[in-house]
Order: C-alpha cells, then sequence, then structure tokens
C-alpha cells in the first residue's frame, strides 16, 4: 500500500515550524511536522517552580525526574525552543531590513517592512504580545496587549537614562498581562527560560499546534530525528528519511513540498547532510553560499548593584524576568562604525546567585554584605548586530559524530572591527546608563558572547549570492523551502522570533497558493 504523500511536510516544531503548519493546516493543507524530540507536556515537564535549594549542588534540571526533552539539538521537544524562550517580541525596522542601503555595509532584504507589517499583526493577535505603543521610528509599534508595569528597579534605570537623553521603554514580550479564552494571564513566576507551567507565555504546541491538530490535517512525527532532504532525479523534494531516537529504526516522511525548520544551525547542517549527485556540497547549494554569513546576536554585559536598593528588604519582584528595555538609540548619533546595539536588563533572576563569588569577606561579614546587596543586583545585557564576513560560517564536522551517529556542526564565529567598536560602545553606555542611576559596579564583561543564531542560509534576490529567494523558497530546488533565523540576510540587534513568525506566516500565504494552482 503506497505510503501518505502529504501535501507540505516540515521538519521541525518551533516557532517556525509550529507556525507555518498550523497556518497551513487551518487552510486546508494536508501537513506532516517531523520533530526530533518528544512531545512535552508544558504543565508537569519542566523545573518551572524549583529554586536552587530543592536540589543536590544548587542546579535546577531543566526536566523534571523521569521526563524526555531539550537534551541535545537534534531532540529537543516538540514546540522546540519556544518552549524555553524568554519571550521577547520585537518587529524589524525599515533600517533592519535595508542596512546595506543606509549604513554601506551587512547585506538588505529582498523584502522590506510593508511586506510584513500584516503578517506581524497577524502573528500578535494569535499570541498576544504586551507592550506600549512608543512612537519610535526603529522600533514599529504593533498590536499589543497592556504592558507589564516596570518595576522598581527599572524605574531606577529609567531616571538614570533620561539624565543623558536615553529612553527606556516596556518590554515587548509574547506574554498573557491579560487572560484569554484559552490562556491564563502571567502569574510572574520569574522562571520563564525555564518553561511556563499555565501557557501564559507563547509556545508552538499550546498556541498554534494544538488547535491546528483539531483540524484533522495535521499530523506530528515525535522522536523523529530526520537525517536527509530526499530530491528526485527531476531535482524536487520528495520528503525527508529520519529514525526513531529510540530504536533508531528508519522511516520515510512523503510531501509534495519540504520545509526545513529546524532552527538556523541544525537547518543549515541538515541540507549540508542531505548531498546528492546534483548537490554534492549540500542541498541547495549551488551559490557555494550555505552555512555562510553566519551572524549571531552578540551581547555584552555589566553587572551591578544599584545602590539606592543597598540594605532594602528582599521582596519578590522578578515578574517575567525584564520588564523594561532599552531601544537602538545609536543610529541617530554620528560614530565611526555601522548599525546599532540595544539593552535588555534585569533578567537574570536570583534563583542563581553567582554574583556572589565576586564579593569579598569571610564569614559573617561575608553573608551580611550578600544579603545587603541582594535586592541591588542587576544585570545590564546589550545585544549588538553583528556583520557578516568570510570567517564567520556553519559547516559539519565529519569525523566527530554525535551519540546518533550523525556529524556535529561546527559553528565558526570571527569578530571584525566593526563588531569590536559596536562591542566596546555598547559596554561603555551600559556603564555609563547604570553610574547616571546611582549603581555600582560589580563586573564589566571583557568578550563578546554569541546569542540567537541566524543566517547561513541567506535569502536574497541574487542565486549567485543567497540560497532561498524572497518567499524563503529554494532558488535550486522549487519545491523546497527554509524557514527559520538562517534566512536572515542581516541580523539587526533585536530579538528575532517574532520576525521568524512572521515569515512563517508570509510563507504559508505563498505555499498555500502553490498548491492551490498547483505550481507546486
Amino acid at each position: 500500500m503506497a505510503a501518505k504523500i502529504y501535501d507540505v511536510c516540515i521538519v521541525g516544531s518551533g516557532a517556525a515550524g509550529g507556525t507555518l503548519a498550523a497556518h497551513l493546516a487551518q487552510r486546508g493543507v494536508d501537513v506532516a511536522i517531523v520533530e526530533g524530540g518528544p512531545r512535552v507536556n508544558t504543565r508537569t515537564a519542566f523545573n518551572t517552580h524549583g529554586m536552587p535549594f530543592d536540589f543536590p549542588n544548587r542546579h535546577i534540571p531543566t526536566m523534571r525526574p523521569g521526563v524526555e526533552g531539550f537534551d541535545s539539538e537534534r531532540s529537543r521537544g516538540v514546540g522546540g525552543k519556544t518552549m524555553l524562550w524568554n519571550a521577547v517580541a520585537w518587529r524589524l525596522s525599515h533600517r533592519d531590513f535595508n542596512g546595506r542601503s543606509i549604513d554601506g555595509v551587512g547585506e538588505d532584504w529582498p523584502i522590506d517592512y510593508p511586506d510584513l507589517a500584516p503578517y506581524y499583526d497577524r502573528i500578535e493577535r494569535e499570541v498576544g504580545v504586551c507592550g506600549n505603543r512608543d512612537h519610535l521610528e526603529d522600533l514599529p509599534d504593533g498590536i499589543f496587549l497592556p504592558p507589564a508595569p516596570m518595576k522598581l528597579s527599572d524605574l531606577l534605570v529609567k531616571r538614570g537614562a533620561e539624565r543623558l537623553g536615553i529612553k527606556v521603554i516596556h518590554v515587548r514580550k509574547a506574554t498573557l498581562t491579560i487572560p484569554a479564552p484559552t490562556r491564563p494571564a502571567c502569574h510572574y513566576c520569574g522562571n520563564c527560560m525555564a518553561g511556563c507551567d499555565v501557557a501564559a507565555k507563547y509556545n508552538s504546541y499550546d498556541v498554534h499546534m494544538a488547535p491546528a491538530l483539531k483540524t484533522g490535517r495535521l499530523n506530528i512525527l515525535s522522536n523523529s530525528i530526520v537525517r536527509e532532504v530526499m530530491v528526485s532525479a527531476e531535482n524536487r523534494a520528495t520528503g525527508v528519511r529520519f529514525f526513531d531516537r529510540h530504536t533508531m529504526k528508519e522511516g520515510e516522511v512523503r510531501g509534495r513540498c519540504v520545509v526545513v525548520s529546524c532552527a538556523c544551525v541544525q537547518s543549515v547542517a541538515l541540507l549540508l547532510m542531505s548531498r546528492t549527485r546534483l548537490y554534492p556540497d549540500g542541498l541547495a547549494n549551488s551559490s557555494g553560499q550555505l552555512g555562510k554569513n553566519f551572524i549571531p546576536h552578540f551581547t555584552g554585559g555589566v553587572e551591578a548593584f544599584l545602590t539606592d536598593l543597598i540594605g532594602k528588604p528582599a521582596v519578590n519582584d522578578e515578574g517575567f524576568l525584564d520588564h523594561a528595555y532599552v531601544p537602538s538609540f545609536m543610529h541617530t548619533h554620528k560614530r565611526d562604525y555601522a548599525r546599532s546595539f540595544a539593552m535588555q536588563f534585569n533578567y537574570q533572576n536570583r534563583r542563581s546567585v553567582g554574583w556572589a563569588r565576586e564579593i569579598r569577606g569571610f564569614g559573617r561579614t561575608y553573608k551580611d554584605a550578600v544579603k545587603v546587596r541582594y535586592p541591588a543586583f542587576l544585570v545590564f545585557s546589550p545585544y549588538g548586530e553583528m556583520l557578516p564576513n568570510n570567517e564567520s560560517y556553519v559547516d559539519l564536522d565529519w569525523n566527530r559524530t554525535d551519540e546518533f551517529g550523525m556529524p556535529e556542526a561546527r559553528r565558526k564565529v570571527a569578530w571584525g572591527e566593526n563588531d569590536k567598536k559596536l562591542f566596546a560602545e555598547m559596554q561603555n553606555w551600559s556603564v555609563e546608563i547604570l553610574k547616571s542611576a546611582g549603581a555600582e559596579i560589580l563586573n564589566i564583561y571583557e568578550q563578546p558572547a554569541t546569542n540567537h543564531e541566524l543566517g547561513g542560509c541567506r535569502m536574497g534576490s541574487d542565486p549567485r549570492r543567497s540560497v532561498v529567494n524572497a518567499d524563503c523558497r529554494s532558488h535550486d530546488v522549487p519545491n523546497l523551502y527554509v524557514v527559520d533565523g538562517s534566512v536572515f540576510p542581516s541580523a539587526s540587534e533585536k530579538n528575532p522570533t517574532l520576525t521568524i513568525m512572521a515569515l512563517a506566516a508570509r510563507t504559508a500565504d505563498g505555499i498555500s497558493r502553490r498548491l492551490q494552482t498547483k505550481e507546486m
């Protein structure tokens, strides 16, 4: 008996795959999601409310005892990283889509803000994004729920920043501040990146895929690790080959269209593994650009104590981690570098008091010094936009395999001169804002660290310089799509997930149209 051929086969179930699948299924498209991890019950799987003193060595495990998931990049769980993200949700602006045209460096997108704006609207309505309409040119307003109130520490920082002419705004997050018919409002337990046991914070399973399952048009194959995208002799994607993560038994899922949405590095890795006679250097890689132009965000960090809070009583004010934000402001300043940065702060909660190692003292004196500073600790984490360079890329190490026998993905990151200048500047401004807020500086990070992974499967109009087109469709294989952060031509300094979801919704419209007109 012939195996079912789905309209669309999607690899990955995170922000991109889950959104795309739901939008397609609601349009009557038959969809299969192939996900390497298990199904995860957000209500019972995570140690969301765990405290360090409940566990040996003060380490809080991600999963509760006996629960599978999130133990490797290839086997996280249904819902992907949306289960454990911080939910910060920004729109990109015209400046972000046109970096090369405006600043003469980086890469322009083949689409602009008006192309994505209606999809930002659609996603914000579906997932619920809290925030304030701030009327900033570089940070477009959206459709918002009421913002979460700023905490006392936020107001102290805001006062200090205003003295320098810098704006501090309410953070925008895909977290409910008022209840929805199927989701309660956030109860501010302060541990968002350890799951959300009521789904007040968006995750792609509870909000997008679970309702889509009721259509009968969506099938989720969990614990199924994809090792190859299959391509016919006629240069068409026909489906994927996978193996069961427990039994290692192999299987196939066939589709008229294949979408790779594994999350940046793993999407690149899957395409690199899917070598064929036509594509010996990786599927859809006639340009040689697959894996190139890797542009993760880089972060700095300044740890400090707000002196106005030293010695004050400790209170439960962690909220949903960060409630305020310093948006990009350097694009209006004269400077000797391109692009910009923004700042998240106060979002490293007090469940882990690693900063206590930096406090001098011994015995009772030491304990008192930690206790008195406990309510006052603050972390500034500025995010900078990395520019693409030839030394930063993703490839495969065919000599090193993971637990499943698959080659490991390698990340190569080299900081360019612009990145170094930007890093120094965002660290300096972080210190200046904190000092203006009356802070006692504890630690200034000396080196950048990578964060949100982007690039490696660049979107563009020129097939010689990019991997997919403006519709996220492969230049080489007409029914192969890639939808996640890997397609970003430039990174911006803004958290990327809302844009990934908007791209997924836009791609769903394009795929639906092509299926209806039998172009697929």
